[in-house]
């Protein structure tokens, strides 16, 4: 679950604060697939401790997420892999 949240944010090319997603869309642009928020925020806590995810600007009172250039590293690196 933590790569499909790394490479949604990079799909929706969220790398910087003033570009990023709330777990809403995140989930919402997975048709809801994920399961539940606190799960999602849970696993997001996950990848922001470990430096592949920050947290953006605030959007209504929910926080949003966007990838470090680790984060980025990372996607790009898995994706390389898959071809």
């Amino acid at each position: 679950m933590e790569f499909i949240l790394l490479d949604t944010l990079y799909a929706n090319e969220c790398k910087d604060r003033f570009h990023s997603m709330t777990l809403s869309e995140i989930s919402e642009d997975n048709d809801d697939s994920l399961g539940v928020g606190t799960t999602l925020y849970r696993k997001m806590k996950k990848l922001v401790k470990l430096g592949y995810v920050k947290k953006g600007c605030l959007d209504n009172h929910a926080d949003t997420f966007y990838l470090t250039e680790e984060g980025i590293s990372v996607v790009e690196e898995c994706k390389e892999v898959d071809r």
